[in-house]
Order: structure tokens, then C-alpha cells, then sequence
């Protein structure tokens, strides 16, 4: 009887040896470090298309007044991607907030003059204003606006406060000297386009400075 008895024991013995040193691994997955960075990436896309879904609301609306004005609209209802609004007042060298803007942004090491932005960032263009002349290669920034699409192409959409609205531009480097290719506008004018003057120095392309990314860490 003693004999049976403990024969029915092993297997309960055996099983709770084996639950202890392998629930813990069941219940609780080491997780790969690429694992993270790739949930990481993830949070990251969802959050920068929140962002543009929220600035896509003011599309063909007055809400900002000017461009760095709606920038600051869409930052101020987004959490504070760009720049701390308590912190811009110190980043002012002239009178164009669009220029403190850029200002911070750089600070944060966050500016780049790269082909291919992400949707979400700030776009930048300077000497954009009727009066101005374009030096190119400077950073008299004049007007700002927020990328929204990336097409495979290489044209840049971005939504910007001008003519008195939100309205959406575009703007492809690969393709400097045309308003559209194929039917398919690419470059936005930024000024009005003086007949004497080569049609380049008024699309997009010819006053555009960089790109600004948003704070690192950033969370909504």
C-alpha cells in the first residue's frame, strides 16, 4: 500500500518541480532589445500622424492668422512637440516668430537640411516675402509650415498659413524649375512670380532652408 501510494506521488512531485522552474519563463518573456526599439518606432509613427490628423482639422480655415501662427497653434494643441511656448520669447532675433521658431529648433539640435523628412516635421523657407531677395544660402527665415505626406516621388506636401488660410504646398528638389510634372503639382509658388525672373526663383524649392523635428522624448 505504502509502495502505491508514493508511486502516485512521483508524478505530482515531478510536475511542481517542473511549474517552478518554468512558470516564471511562461509568465513572464524576456524581451529582446530589438523588440523595444521596434515598439518604440511604433509609438513614434502613430504619435507624428496624430499630430498632422490634428493639423489637417484647420485645412482651409483662418486659424492661426499667419504661418508661425498656426505652427504655434498646432504645437500648443499637440502637447508641445516643437518648442516649450513659456521658452520662445528667448529665441527672438528679429521680428518674425517663424525665425524664433527655427531658432529653438536649432538649439535642440533638431534642424536638417536631409532629402526626406518625416511626416510631422516643420518645414522652413526664407526670404519668402515680397520685399525680400532671396541670398540664398542664408537663414532669413520668413515662413514656416508642418509635413503632412511624403510621396515615393519625392514631392513634400506640408500644410502653411498663407494667403490668408491654411492651405497645403508641395515641394520637390528632384525637380527644381516645374509647378507640376505630369499634371501632378510638385513645387508651390511662394511668391508671385515676376515674368522677368527665371520661374525657379519662385517655387518652393529656391526658398526652402531645412527641416525641424520635434523634441527627443516627446510624448503626447
Amino acid at each position: 500500500m505504502r509502495h502505491f501510494i508514493f508511486l502516485k506521488v512521483i508524478p505530482y512531485f515531478i510536475f511542481s518541480l517542473f511549474f517552478i522552474f518554468t512558470g516564471c519563463s511562461l509568465k513572464y518573456p524576456i524581451v529582446e532589445a530589438p523588440e523595444v526599439e521596434a515598439v518604440s518606432v511604433k509609438i513614434e509613427e502613430e504619435m507624428r500622424k496624430t499630430i498632422v490628423a490634428n493639423a489637417l482639422k484647420y485645412l482651409n480655415k483662418k486659424d492661426g492668422r499667419d504661418c508661425s501662427g498656426f505652427v504655434s497653434l498646432i504645437n500648443s494643441k499637440n502637447g508641445e512637440p516643437y518648442y516649450k511656448i513659456s521658452e520662445l520669447s528667448n529665441f527672438f532675433t528679429n521680428d518674425y516668430r517663424s525665425k524664433a521658431i527655427y531658432n529653438v529648433v536649432k538649439a535642440g539640435a533638431r534642424i536638417t537640411k536631409k532629402e526626406i523628412p518625416q511626416i510631422a516635421d516643420l518645414i522652413f523657407f526664407s526670404d519668402t516675402l515680397e520685399k525680400t531677395k532671396r541670398n540664398v544660402g542664408t537663414t532669413n527665415i520668413t515662413h514656416v509650415g508642418i509635413v503632412t505626406k511624403i510621396d515615393e516621388d519625392g514631392t513634400i506636401h506640408f500644410i502653411h498659413h498663407s494667403r490668408g488660410k491654411n492651405i497645403m504646398g508641395a515641394m520637390n528638389e528632384k525637380y527644381p524649375e516645374v509647378a507640376k510634372l505630369k499634371d501632378k503639382n510638385i513645387n508651390t509658388y511662394m511668391k508671385k512670380c515676376d515674368p522677368k525672373k527665371p520661374k525657379q526663383e519662385c517655387l518652393s524649392p529656391f526658398f526652402f532652408t531645412a527641416y525641424g523635428g520635434i523634441e527627443k522624448n516627446f510624448k503626447l
